[in-house]
């Protein structure tokens, strides 16, 4: 029997820095009947916008009953590193930090969200980069998970397990090339168990993305369960339909 399919739909870069393109990706994805999604948070994003500075839009968050991710402190790299300049210009927040910064840099983020009052246990580091530490620093503050570019690992076991992202640049050349293969790559993932659709705020200052987002989200819809992260880990191990990949 086939095992089942599942995608999970996240957006990323929750923050009031973004909030109008926020308001319209949550309606794109009512539109498209997406009742299931994630929302990826950055507490304080570029040191611009501290989260709790605006209580109207935690309760716009909070009122879409959606799952909660961190996605760093910030989303500020430390400078540009040349290894890192294929996927962000800059924005790599946890890239190159040492032990203590990246115990800092969690710690802080952790403090920045404490007035929400909520257990966070998933974490999406900006631009899906780590570091050698992330993973120790994330389970000694008892993450079950972290997600990078070429999948999602258990902190627990250690499990790797392979989940494919689609999104797009928004980096000027990057941005046509992703555009113009996006919904080839979508095709050439069509068999994978589970597929992460990567939506950004700045995505919806460009019709031509909010566009293939319709479409791509649309044809996600009709062929694959929908899930969280939580669903995913759902007590500290894969869901049941999920397991043996």
């Amino acid at each position: 029997m086939p095992m089942e399919k599942c995608a999970i739909v996240e957006l990323h870069d929750v923050s009031p820095h973004y909030y109008d393109e926020i308001a319209q990706a949550i309606e794109l994805l009512a539109v498209c009947g997406i009742e299931k999604y994630s929302l990826l948070l950055v507490p304080n994003f570029w040191d611009k916008a501290p989260i709790y500075k605006y209580t109207s839009f935690v309760k716009a968050i909070f009122s879409t009953g959606q799952e909660l991710v961190l996605h760093g402190y910030n989303h500020k790299g430390k400078g540009i590193r040349l290894r890192d300049l294929l996927w962000t210009y800059g924005e790599g927040e946890f890239g190159g930090l040492t032990l203590s910064e990246t115990y800092s840099r969690i710690e802080k983020t952790l403090e920045m969200v404490s007035f929400l009052d909520m257990k966070f246990e998933f974490f999406v580091p900006p631009a899906w980069i780590g570091n050698r530490y992330l993973e120790d620093v994330l389970y000694s503050f008892e993450f079950k998970a972290v997600a990078y570019r070429k999948g999602i690992k258990h902190l627990d076991t250690g499990a790797l397990y392979t989940c494919p992202v689609i999104t797009f640049s928004n980096r000027p050349l990057l941005s046509q090339l992703s555009i113009t293969f996006g919904p080839a790559l979508f095709r050439l993932y069509q068999d994978s168990p589970i597929l992460r659709l990567a939506l950004h705020p700045r995505d919806f200052r460009d019709k031509r993305k909010i566009k293939l987002w319709r479409f791509l989200l649309a044809k996600t819809k009709k062929t694959r369960r929908l899930i969280s992260y939580e669903e995913l880990f759902s007590k500290s191990r894969l869901a049941p339909s999920l397991q043996g990949f």
